[in-house]
């Protein structure tokens, strides 16, 4: 569990409520209800991805990964990319 994310004026965030079943991370498994998501992009094209209760302070890392942009100027695009897969209704 992360306390904190570093601020990075690239970071992107976005709240959004998790689909049925819900999100799955790394520390604490799956994670429902109204949920915030930031997305971080590095110079090399590392890319982050985590989730919080929204309001709250602890941040999970989403499951998977490692990830990595082929362009770092393609992060806001792949931030909503993200944004709409979680949001999304599943079967």
């Amino acid at each position: 569990m992360n306390d904190s994310v570093n601020t990075n004026v690239n970071d992107r965030y976005s709240t959004f409520t998790a689909p049925r079943g819900g999100v799955m991370t790394k520390e604490v498994g799956v994670i429902t209800g109204e949920l915030e998501l930031c997305t971080g992009a590095e110079a090399d094209g590392e890319l982050t991805l985590r989730v919080r209760y929204a309001g709250a302070a602890e941040w999970y890392t989403l499951d998977g990964g490692p990830h990595r942009l082929y362009d770092p100027r393609d992060h806001e695009v792949v931030h909503d990319v993200v944004v709409g897969l979680l949001h999304r209704d599943h079967p």
